[in-house]
C-alpha cells in the first residue's frame, strides 16, 4: 500500500507576493513609482531596485510558463495559504472580480503537483457552468510544460478543448513525484449531478475540493465528510449576492472577526477574516475588490456607486447583508449592530437614555424580552435580551418548510425553563440590576389572556403587577404596521455616506445575537415562523412610541409605569 501524503502536510504557498511598486495599466505590467521614488530607490535600497527591475524583465514571461511558480499572489491570497494546514473549512468570500475564483483555481494545481498521486475536485453549479469557469480556468494555469506534453499515455490524460473542456471531465497530471505510480487527478462535477442522484459522492476520497459559486448546504455538508481520509481541504468560492441563505448563516452566525481593514470607500472598519463559530476548523476570507490590481476599480466603484449598501457590500466586498426574503432590507450587521462597549449609555453611564422593557411570554416556551434604550436624538439602542445565546444557544435555526418558506425552526433555546413568575421576576430584576426602566411593554394578546392562580383567575399582567412588576399592554396593531415602523427606524439614504442627519435610528447590541438573527432572517411567511418572538418584542416597543424622557416632561405626563 502506497503511503499516504495528507493535505496538512504540504506546503500550500505558491507563486510571488505582488509588490505596491508595481501596477496594470491596460493589462500591461508597469512600474507604479516616480521618476523621483526610482532614483531615490536605487541609491537608499539598490537591492530592492534590481529585484524591481527584474520582475518587470522576467515576471510577465515566466508568469506565462509556470502561472503556479511566477504568478502573482494577492495578500487576500496569501492569508489563505498561512492558514492552509490549520484550517479544514476556507470560505472566500469575494466582491466581483476579485480573484477568488483564480485564487482557488490555482490551489488546486498547486496541490496537484505537490501531492502524490493526489485526489481533487472541482465543482460548480452545473456542467455548462465547469466547462466555461472551472475547466477553462485549471486549463489556462497549468504550466508550460504540461500542455507541450504528450496529451494521453497510461499515467495521465490532459486532452482538452475549450468548447467541451476536459476529455471525461478530469485532468491527470503527468506523475512528476519521485515514486508516484501515476499523476495527480483533477475532477471535475456538478451540484446538479447530486440533484439527479445524491449517491453520486458516495466512496469519494479527496485531498481538496473547490465549490466555486454558493452550494445549497446539504451538498456542503456531504461532501465535507469527502475529505476525512486525507486530512482533506474544502474550498468555497463565490460573491454573497442571495444574503443570510441558510449556509451562509451556518457558517457565519456569531463568527468572530479576527481582522480588519479601513473602507474608505464605505468609511467604516469592515472585516476581512473571520472565525466560524458553528464549523470547527473554518476560517472566512473576505477578497476585497479594490486590492486587485488586475481590474479598474475606479470604474467598477463608478458603476456601483448609487446602489444601495447592501449591494455594495457584497459586489466589492464579499459580505452578505441580509436574507434574501427578510422583511427589513435596510438591516445589516455593519451598520445596525453596534459593539456593546460603545452604545452611549452603556460607555457613559452618566449619559441620559430613557429605557424600555419589552416582553413577549410564552406558553411552554421561555418568555422572549428585549431592553432597549431611547437617547435624545431619537436613537434607539437595544443593548440586552432574554434568553440570550449564553443560556442555551440560539434561539432559531435556519430552516425552509415543504412549502419553500423559510420559517426557521426552535433551537435550543426554545427549551423550556419550567419557571414561574416570581423566577421571572427576580431573573429580569437581576439583569437589570437597579437601573431604571421607564416603562415595561407586554404582548397585549398574551399580557391579558386569562390564567389561573392560587387566588382564582387573572392574567400577566395583573399577576406581574401584584409582584411589583407593572406592564402595560402593546397597542394592538396590525402586524404590518408594526413591521412598517420598524423599517422607519431603519430607513436611511445608503447610497449616501452615514452622517449625523442620513442614519437609521434603530441599533442592537452585538451580544443581542437572537435578536440580529431574527431581524435577518425574519420573512414573515408564516405566523409560526421561529424567526418571530424577538421580532414581535421589537413591534411592540415601536408601535408604543418610545421617546426620550426628560425630567421636565415626566413631571407634565405623571411618568411611566414602573
Amino acid at each position: 500500500m502506497p503511503k499516504i501524503t495528507y493535505t496538512d502536510e504540504v506546503d500550500a504557498r505558491f507563486g510571488i507576493p505582488w509588490t505596491d511598486d508595481l501596477k496594470y495599466d491596460k493589462g500591461e505590467l508597469v512600474c507604479a513609482l516616480s521618476e523621483e521614488e526610482i532614483d531615490r530607490l536605487t541609491i537608499e535600497d539598490p537591492e530592492r531596485a534590481e529585484t524591481l527591475t527584474r520582475l518587470l524583465m522576467d515576471q510577465p514571461g515566466s508568469e506565462k510558463e509556470d502561472p503556479i511558480q511566477w504568478g502573482w499572489t494577492l495578500p487576500g491570497w496569501r492569508r489563505v495559504m498561512e492558514r492552509f494546514d490549520k484550517d479544514k473549512i476556507h470560505v472566500i468570500l469575494g466582491g466581483n472580480r476579485s480573484s477568488k475564483t483564480m485564487m482557488a483555481s490555482r490551489m488546486l494545481v498547486h496541490l496537484a503537483q505537490t501531492i502524490p498521486e493526489a485526489e481533487i475536485r472541482s465543482m460548480h453549479v452545473t456542467e455548462e457552468r465547469s466547462i466555461q469557469d472551472a475547466q477553462k480556468t485549471i486549463w489556462q494555469n497549468l504550466p508550460m510544460r504540461y500542455k507541450r506534453s504528450k496529451k494521453k499515455s497510461a499515467t495521465h490524460s490532459l486532452q482538452y478543448n475549450q468548447k467541451n473542456g476536459f476529455n471525461s471531465a478530469k485532468a491527470i497530471l503527468p506523475p512528476t513525484i519521485a515514486g508516484a505510480e501515476r499523476g495527480s487527478t483533477i475532477y471535475f462535477n456538478n451540484y446538479r449531478q447530486y440533484m439527479a442522484d445524491p449517491q453520486i459522492f458516495e466512496g469519494w476520497s479527496a485531498h481538496a475540493i473547490h465549490l466555486d459559486e454558493e452550494v445549497p448546504q446539504n451538498i456542503f455538508e456531504t461532501l465535507l465528510g469527502r475529505t476525512a481520509d486525507y486530512h482533506g481541504r474544502l474550498i468555497l468560492t463565490f460573491t454573497t449576492l442571495q444574503g443570510w441563505t441558510p449556509l451562509i448563516n451556518s457558517l457565519l452566525k456569531g463568527a468572530e472577526t479576527v481582522r480588519t481593514r479601513y473602507s474608505e470607500l464605505l468609511q467604516r472598519e469592515l472585516p476581512i477574516e473571520q472565525i466560524s463559530v458553528n464549523w470547527p476548523d473554518c476560517r472566512i476570507h473576505y477578497f476585497w475588490s479594490e486590492q486587485t490590481p488586475f481590474i479598474d476599480y475606479k470604474e467598477l466603484v463608478r458603476t456601483y456607486s448609487k446602489q444601495p449598501l447592501e449591494t455594495k457590500l457584497a459586489r466589492l466586498y464579499g459580505i452578505p447583508s441580509k436574507s434574501f426574503e427578510g422583511r427589513f432590507p435596510k438591516f445589516t450587521r455593519e451598520t445596525n449592530v453596534i459593539e456593546h462597549e460603545k452604545i452611549p449609555f452603556i460607555a457613559d453611564p452618566s449619559i441620559n437614555a430613557t429605557r424600555y422593557f419589552i416582553c413577549d411570554p410564552g406558553g411552554s416556551k421561555p418568555w422572549v424580552a428585549i431592553w432597549a434604550g431611547v437617547m435624545e436624538d431619537g436613537r434607539i439602542y437595544i443593548y440586552r435580551e432574554f434568553p440570550d445565546q449564553t443560556m442555551g444557544g440560539p434561539w432559531a435555526l435556519p430552516h425552509v418548510n415543504g412549502a419553500g418558506k423559510s420559517v426557521g425552526k426552535p433551537g435550543p433555546g426554545q427549551k423550556p425553563l419550567g419557571w414561574g413568575y416570581v423566577q421571572y421576576r427576580d431573573h429580569f430584576e437581576d439583569l437589570e440590576g437597579g437601573e431604571d426602566i421607564f416603562e415595561r411593554i407586554v404582548d397585549p394578546r398574551m399580557g391579558s389572556a386569562t390564567v389561573r392562580t392560587k387566588e382564582g383567575e387573572s392574567n400577566i399582567i395583573n399577576t406581574m403587577s401584584n409582584l411589583g412588576f407593572a406592564f402595560r399592554s402593546a397597542p394592538g396593531v396590525d402586524i404590518e404596521a408594526g413591521i412598517a415602523k420598524i423599517n422607519d427606524a431603519l430607513s436611511w439614504d445608503d447610497t449616501e455616506p452615514m452622517t449625523e442627519d442620513n442614519t437609521p435610528k434603530l441599533f442592537v447590541s452585538d451580544r443581542c445575537e437572537n435578536t440580529i438573527s431574527s431581524m435577518i432572517e425574519y420573512s414573515g411567511q408564516s405566523r409560526t415562523e421561529h424567526w418571530k418572538d424577538q421580532i414581535d418584542c421589537i413591534r411592540y416597543l415601536m408601535v408604543s412610541g418610545p421617546e426620550h424622557i426628560t425630567d421636565a416632561k415626566l413631571a407634565a405626563t405623571g411618568g411611566g409605569s414602573y
